[in-house]
Formats: C-alpha cells, sequence, structure tokens
C-alpha cells in the first residue's frame, strides 16, 4: 500500500503539469493501458518476488488518470454547474464502488483472485475505448493565450495564494479517512464483526449506492448556496459517521453507519475539486489538479503506519475514531473569516 502510494506521490503532479501541455484524453488513455497491464503481470507467479516493484510502476504510471480526468471535467463544464460537473463526475466513478466490490468478491469466492484480476484488466481496456469517444476540446490553458511559464514560476504562483494553498491541505484529512475505510474497514469487518468475503463486498457496494446518489446532489446545493457551508457540513457529518463506526458491533450496525459515512464523506473531494477549479489560474489547472492529488497520496502514505500501530497497539476500533478526529481538524479552515464575512456584506449590500 505504501509502496504504491509513494509512487502516487513523486509522479501525479508531474503529469497533471503535462496535461496542461498536451491532449489530457492521451493520459487517461496511456494511465488505463498501464493499469491493464501491470495488473495482469500480478497474476504471474514468477512476478512474486517483484511485487514491490510492480506496485511502485502501477502506481507512477496509472496515477496520470487522475489530474487529466480531473481537469478535463472542468475543462468540459460551465461555471455555473461545476459543482454538478464534479459531482456527476464522482458519481459515475463510484458506479466502480458499486459494482467492484461484489463483482470482485464474487470472482475470487468462486473462482479465483486471479481471475478477479483477468477482469481488472479487461475493464481497464474497456475504459481505454471509451476514452477514444471523447470529443477533443484545447485546454483552458490555450484559450486564455498565456505562454508556459518555467515549473518553479508555476509552483510560486500556486502556493503564493492563499486560496489555493489552504485548498492543498483537505485532500491529506479526506484521503486519510479513505484509507480507514476502503483499506481497513473490510479487515475490521471481517476479524471483528466476523462478515465473510463475499457479505463485506455486498455491503461495500449497498453503502456505495448511498454516495451515488448523494454526490450529484451535494454539487448540485453547492452551486446555488455555496460550496463552504456545503463542505463543512459534509465533515462535521463524516466525523459523527466514523465515530459511530467504532460501536458497530454487528452486520446490521456496521451497514446503516457505512451507508451514513458514503453518503456525506463521498461527496466531499468533488465539492473540494470545485473549488480548486474556481481559484487556479486556467492555464495551470493540469498542475493544480496535479498537486492536489499528490496530497491526496501523501494523506495515503501516511496512514496505513498510524492506523496499523493503532490497530495492534490499542484496538481495531479506535482508527475511526482517530480518522473522526483528523476529520474535525480541517472545520476551522471552512468557518469564514472577517475578511470574508466582509466580502459577504458589501456583496450583499451592492
Amino acid at each position: 500500500m505504501v509502496t504504491y502510494a509513494v509512487s502516487t506521490f513523486i509522479f501525479e503532479w508531474i503529469w497533471g503539469v503535462l496535461s496542461d501541455r498536451f491532449d489530457r484524453r492521451a493520459f487517461i488513455a496511456l494511465g488505463l493501458v498501464s493499469g491493464s497491464v501491470f495488473v495482469w503481470l500480478y497474476t504471474f507467479e514468477n512476478m512474486i518476488p517483484l511485487f514491490y516493484v510492480l506496485q511502485f510502476l502501477r502506481g507512477g504510471l496509472f496515477i496520470m488518470v487522475g489530474p487529466a480526468v480531473k481537469a478535463l471535467v472542468s475543462d468540459l463544464s460551465s461555471s455555473r454547474r461545476l459543482g454538478l460537473s464534479m459531482g456527476l463526475y464522482s458519481a459515475t466513478r463510484t458506479l466502480g464502488g458499486v459494482a467492484g466490490p461484489f463483482l470482485g468478491s464474487s470472482v475470487a469466492q468462486f473462482w479465483s483472485y486471479e481471475h478477479a484480476l483477468y477482469a481488472y484488466s479487461v475493464i481497464s481496456v474497456v475504459g481505454v475505448l471509451m476514452t477514444l469517444t471523447i470529443v477533443k476540446t484545447g485546454n483552458r490553458s490555450s484559450s486564455t493565450g498565456d505562454s508556459s511559464s518555467g515549473l518553479s514560476q508555476d509552483w510560486r504562483q500556486l502556493f503564493a495564494k492563499d486560496k489555493i494553498a489552504v485548498l492543498f491541505v483537505f485532500p491529506v484529512i479526506v484521503f486519510m479517512g479513505n484509507t480507514a475505510i476502503n483499506s481497513y474497514l473490510p479487515l475490521y469487518a471481517s476479524e471483528t464483526v466476523g462478515m465473510s468475503t463475499l457479505e463485506i463486498g455486498t455491503l461495500f457496494s449497498i453503502a456505495s449506492v448511498s454516495g451515488f446518489l448523494a454526490t450529484p446532489l451535494f454539487g448540485w446545493v453547492s452551486d446555488r448556496v455555496g460550496r463552504r457551508p456545503v463542505v463543512l457540513s459534509g465533515f462535521l457529518l463524516s466525523a459523527t459517521m466514523l465515530c459511530s463506526l467504532f460501536f458497530a458491533g454487528t452486520p446490521l450496525y456496521l451497514t446503516l453507519a457505512l451507508i451514513g459515512l458514503k453518503t456525506c464523506f463521498l461527496p466531499m473531494t468533488p465539492l473540494l475539486l470545485a473549488m480548486l477549479s474556481e481559484v487556479a489560474p486556467p492555464r495551470l489547472l493540469g498542475a493544480s489538479m496535479g498537486i492536489y492529488s499528490t496530497f491526496e497520496n501523501l494523506g495515503t502514505v501516511v496512514a496505513p503506519p498510524i492506523y496499523s500501530a493503532l490497530w495492534t497497539t490499542y484496538a481495531p476500533g479506535t482508527i475511526f475514531l482517530f480518522s473522526a478526529l483528523t476529520q474535525t481538524l480541517v472545520i476551522p479552515l471552512l468557518l469564514p473569516t472577517k475578511k470574508n464575512r466582509t466580502t459577504s456584506t458589501n456583496n450583499s449590500q451592492n
């Protein structure tokens, strides 16, 4: 897990910068191809000694999909519907979270884990074919007429803006929570609650349906009332639901808690991406998305050692309490400052 995360942490911002200069669709297609090939290689027994190398290479190449597709969604979206567009993008991605756990666990239980990896490779190839159907559009950077600047100057320009620098804090916290949910909750459901592989896959599929339905709704609401109050509410509710997982001792309780958590947690990323799209310079949109995603990977890097230590030293459920605590750390950043309140008052008077 950490090897894959470190690789994505190193390379994702690079792919984001390059996607501002070339066709974003090419990065999406090449990333999907690499994912298909490397997962297929995992099925060869003589590749087992190279597992960590494959993980590193797969992470570094497959991750080129992330910043390119996020920036492409922003390129294709109107400013008035950016929240809804990001919500719909995230919702379609959640379809994998709905079908994937059930499909993958079913194939693994009734055939083998190798067959589950074969299915993943085939689906990735289908994604490449779908990418070819996207109509080619110019990046926002080309439409603004700005010339490309040096990489160091671009970084200084991004981090010099307070709104952008603050937004880069959020993905670390979000993906620490994401790691607790997707990587440790299945172990918790198996070892503590006593659920089978197929039951866990079904659990995540059911919970992801709620997130799939809620994500575009949250985005639509944020287009009308503003991003900040919706994101603030989402983090508060997510922290509450994470705390409830600590007390989940039965499959039914765990299912209800996870449904509530997915409903309020999954919409956070597309809303934050919409906020970033609104404040990032158009010619640096891909770079901004890449750096944002790099901080997501940072959360994935730091979370496993912390959660594993909590799991073995105290009790498995303490990782959910710790994750809930981290969700509350970003709340002060979402509270309106005196400057924001003054600006809001002046705008209402105007």
